[in-house]
């Protein structure tokens, strides 16, 4: 019998089936029952459940944010460098997801009885330790497309279904959040058994991923440059596809803070706190559709950036109207669940579109410089995002607070005007700006198809 290794080579630009597809997809649903809990209802668990002050929530998010954003591109970087028989991002996946799971049901918990010192060490501590195991899961996941095909259309519509798995997700958050808090009677308790239920529902998923999800994509390090981790960031010199995926993703963090109001503006604005509950789940449903319609869109256009730019244009013209509606009519309220219909409808298509971006950044960049940093890359990308996070989410709380915010209270008119401007017009504005970003978004099809001729060539992809 002959010792010798098959080495044949696997067909890299590979066109995965549905099954595969949607067993990606997986993963997004079960990280949103911590990502979309955590973003929709902390601040206002912090505040009206914990009775943290206002200031004081504003600081841990904003710290706690900024910590996530650090630690992203050290993770991406470790990833880069794994190198296992499960391959390189998925081991980070199997091995975290169950303590990210145990943190997410942590941070959802609090000790009325506890000083309010207590309760906020508990806060921050929980949070800081399940924003680290989030980021080894959700950083790796994200990179993971870059190793599962070269195929760019192929990587569209692996992003085109995981964004429809997260909207999913969003939509049974959404609808039961606060019905199943109700359910267990509301309050501390309610918050930490519905966090409970969400992350038990989390965990199957994340096994059929695991095992469904395949790297075949081969990188010979020895082809590459051998840098080190700070030397990873003279990649990001001049790497304008890099950059402006970033912007958009700065845009979207940002814009985190202002649906960060939302909660509160249905609360206290329209006087509806189901109306929350309710146009995010409609919004939701409405991702769901326009992320998986970027499986289809993507290959009617020849540069994804354009669907990116026309994605934020719909949310910046229908949040833009929405700032101006008389919200506490219920005239007006049945116009706002179309506008939110639509916002929910352009947030999946860029979503579904800039996740599928970012992966052919990783055959630009080992083009350029020579360095294969998907890893590196994604984490980047995401610490951008998280940076608009932490400024934008922590200044939500501040400024509910510097305004006279009292929670479970009348509110004064400024206060009003400050959970309507941000949750509308702010959102408006800064999708103005990703548009712009990704309207002037120069890696198209064929400059990628060039690259990935001119790696052929040099015997760095198959």
């Amino acid at each position: 019998m002959s010792n010798q290794t098959n080495v044949a080579k696997v067909d890299e630009f590979t066109k995965l089936n549905t099954p595969k597809k949607i067993g990606y997809a997986c993963g997004d649903f079960a990280c949103n029952m911590s990502w979309s809990l955590v973003g929709s209802y902390l601040v206002f668990f912090l505040t009206d459940i914990a009775l943290i002050p206002g200031a004081i929530v504003g600081l841990v998010i904003f710290i706690s944010k900024f910590w996530d954003a650090v630690n992203d591109p050290v993770i991406g970087s470790l990833a880069d460098h794994t190198n296992t028989r499960w391959g390189r991002y998925r081991p980070w996946i199997m091995f975290a997801f169950i303590p990210m799971l145990i943190f997410n049901v942590l941070t959802f918990t609090t000790f009325p009885s506890w000083s309010t010192t207590a309760r906020t060490w508990w806060g921050l501590g929980m949070y800081f330790i399940l924003v680290l195991l989030y980021t080894m899961v959700n950083v790796t996941y994200s990179a993971m497309p870059a190793l599962m095909t070269r195929d760019t259309e192929t990587r569209s519509a692996l992003s085109s279904y995981r964004m429809t798995g997260a909207f999913l997700a969003m939509t049974v958050l959404s609808f039961m959040t606060l019905r199943v808090v109700n359910y267990f009677g509301g309050g501390a308790k309610g918050y930490q058994y519905a966090t409970i239920f969400f992350s038990l529902l989390a965990v199957p998923f994340f096994i059929i991923t695991c095992v469904s999800s395949k790297e075949i994509v081969k990188i010979d390090d020895s082809k590459g440059e051998k840098v080190s981790f700070i030397s990873q960031f003279k990649t990001l010199a001049g790497n304008w596809p890099v950059i402006q995926i970033a912007i958009a993703y700065l845009a979207w963090g940002i814009i985190q803070g202002g649906m960060t109001f939302r909660l509160y503006f249905c609360t206290y604005n329209a006087k509806n706190e189901l109306l929350y509950a309710n146009t995010q789940t409609l919004w939701s449903i409405m991702g769901m559709v326009g992320a998986f319609s970027v499986s289809y869109l993507v290959k009617r256009v020849n540069n994804k950036g354009t669907l990116g730019g026309v994605a934020f244009s719909i949310i910046a013209a229908a949040s833009i109207i929405s700032f101006f509606l008389p919200i506490e009519n219920s005239g007006a309220q049945a116009i706002y669940y179309v506008l939110q219909a639509i916002v929910g409808l352009g947030t999946g298509m860029m979503l579904g579109n800039v996740f599928g971006m970012m992966p052919d950044t990783a055959e630009y960049t080992y083009d350029k410089y020579g360095v294969y940093a998907a890893g590196f890359l994604s984490t980047f990308i995401n610490f951008m995002l998280k940076v608009g996070q932490a400024v934008s989410i922590s200044g939500a709380a501040l400024i509910l607070d510097k305004v006279g915010y009292v929670p479970g209270g009348e509110q004064s008119s400024t206060v009003l005007f400050t959970m309507n401007f941000g949750s509308h017009m702010f959102v408006g504005l800064c999708c103005i700006v990703a548009a712009i970003a990704l309207f002037s978004y120069k890696l198209d099809k064929k400059t990628y198809a060039e690259i990935v001729e001119r790696l052929r060539q040099k015997g760095m992809a198959n």
